[in-house]
């Protein structure tokens, strides 16, 4: 029983709308990629026993695809395969022409084959019992899958197909499908914990379907929701629609198109019109350009005329001077005396600049000497011995690099009295040698502390151990090592060198005493000269 829908679609009794699901169907047989199944059960046979299985895609009556055998299981997935491959690997270019339409239909049939041994089928039962179980369980079958069992045990697969003498083959599921009744399932495979008996699976691009009645079974089984169904009465109802609505919908259509058309009639009549003022408008155009083009030519020419005037008034100019300098009465003797007046001049003031630059050089030599000479006696005042091992001594002090970095151990007073001299030396050589510190050395004896007036003007980092953190106590040391690493590089000298402290002060003093010592041996040798 059939009637129309609002819609315009056929509904037929079980409420299905097939105007609306042929219009949704965008599946062909084409695109099938693979088959399967789920709990097969076949009357006459053992449950759970496994079968060796495979299907023949038929069209129209003719076979198109024959699969490969699925062996041992009940559950049976063959992919991928593609149908038309078969017809490329067939040769005949005519029968290819004419079976490649059959992929673009809708209605197609499986027949799934058992391939079984004939030894083993004598020991069973009889052929012609399980024939009379299938034609009684015909009816059950159909509603959950929509199948039909048949048994030949005469049947083969086809021409090319090696089936071994032993063995023998029995249809044991035929069914017919239509692309316009298969749904894609709304869930996964994996969330289906129970599937009909003899469900088929096809996969379409990616996605699997099923029949229409395999959904239906599953909601009133509460498989899965019954949002998915779509029966009358189910969570997906039809709205009601009016047949006065719809014929006064097609006359709004009906006039929207008539005023479409003429809103087109009149864009031509705009378009033409447009392409005609155009036209006129070219010669409008065209002078305008030449017009523009010679008002361009103008601007150039007159550009160029202010240019070569420019350059006219310029030679002009250096024309008079020249004629004023030939008519003015200037004697060249004269002229020759005063740049000779201007040379002689020249020179003096080179001579004084000289001198000056002499006096200027032996200014700085003195205070060079003197410098040396104040390192040196600071050296006597504060000396520096090696006393083995990499460590040094001042006034008999010995100050170790391991007793700086452990915090805790040695003498404290004895450390502190060594570390109140070397801050003191370093602040007299800053002075001697007129380097500004970076960090400035404030020489109390053994309770020396360092400032760094930039990042920390109030802070004191002191140069003993007793009562300070041991944190302030090691950046004072490394503040000491980068004042004596300035004052190595005031002089000339390699202040990367991974000596201690006082290995670095004993290198500079060194260095200054030997300048000293060569400055007196060369004035020595040239002192008889300058006399």
């Amino acid at each position: 029983m059939t009637s129309i829908s609002p819609s315009g679609g056929v509904l037929t009794s079980n409420g299905w709308n097939t105007s609306s699901l042929s219009a949704r169907s965008v599946i062909t047989l084409q695109q099938l990629t693979s088959f399967g199944m789920r709990n097969i059960a076949i009357p006459g046979v053992i449950a759970c026993e496994l079968m060796d299985l495979y299907f023949k895609l038929v069209i129209d009556g003719r076979v198109i695809y024959v699969s490969e055998i699925a062996r041992n299981t009940l559950n049976p997935v063959w992919m991928p395969f593609q149908p038309d491959e078969l017809l490329i690997r067939d040769g005949d270019e005519t029968r290819i022409e004419n079976l490649a339409h059959l992929f673009w239909g809708t209605v197609f049939d499986i027949i799934v084959v058992r391939v079984r041994d004939y030894k083993l089928a004598r020991r069973k039962s009889s052929a012609l019992s399980g024939k009379i179980m299938a034609e009684e369980d015909e009816s059950n079958l159909s509603q959950r899958g929509g199948s039909i069992l048949l048994f030949h045990e005469d049947d083969t697969v086809g021409d090319g197909d090696d089936i071994p003498p032993t063995t023998y083959e029995e249809e044991i599921l035929k069914a017919t499908f239509s692309v316009r009744e298969l749904d894609p399932l709304p869930v996964g495979l994996t969330e289906l914990s129970n599937l009909p008996l003899n469900t088929c699976l096809l996969e379409f691009n990616g996605r699997t379907y099923v029949k229409r009645e395999v959904i239906e079974l599953l909601v009133e089984s509460g498989v899965i929701s019954s949002k998915h169904s779509r029966r009358k009465g189910s969570a997906i109802q039809l709205k009601d629609y009016s047949l006065h609505e719809g014929v006064d919908n097609l006359e709004r259509v009906r006039m929207l198109k008539q005023h479409i058309d003429e809103v087109t009639k009149s864009n031509e009549q705009l378009q033409q019109e447009i392409t005609h003022r155009l036209t006129d408008s070219e010669d409008t155009v065209g002078k305008d350009q030449e017009r523009a083009l010679v008002q361009t030519r103008i601007q150039e020419l007159r550009r160029q005329i202010i240019e070569k005037r420019d350059a006219l008034e310029r030679v002009k100019s250096v024309v008079h001077d020249e004629r004023r300098t030939f008519e003015t009465d200037i004697h060249i003797p004269k002229a020759l005396l005063s740049t000779m007046q201007m040379s002689m001049r020249f020179k003096d003031e080179k001579q004084g600049i000289l001198e000056r630059r002499c006096e200027v050089l032996r200014a700085a030599h003195k205070i060079r000497s003197r410098q040396a000479m104040l390192v040196k006696e600071l050296s006597t005042v504060y000396p520096i011995e090696y006393v083995g091992a990499g460590e040094y001594a001042i006034r008999g002090i010995r100050v170790s690099t391991a007793e700086l970095q452990s915090f805790g151990r040695g003498d404290e007073e004895l450390l502190c009295t060594g570390l109140g001299y070397i801050a003191h030396l370093v602040f007299m050589l800053s002075k001697y040698l007129q380097v500004n510190l970076r960090y400035r050395v404030m020489p109390y004896s053994s309770r020396s502390f360092i400032k760094d007036e930039i990042n920390d003007p109030l802070g004191e980092y002191p140069l003993y151990r007793k009562g300070v953190e041991k944190e302030r106590f090691e950046r004072a040391i490394f503040f000491l090592k980068k004042d004596v690493e300035q004052l190595l590089f005031a002089r000339g000298l390699d202040p990367t060198q991974g000596a201690p402290i006082l290995g670095r002060l004993k290198a500079l003093t060194d260095a200054e005493s030997s300048w000293l010592a060569a400055d007196r041996d060369v004035t020595v040798v040239q002192g008889p000269i300058a006399g």
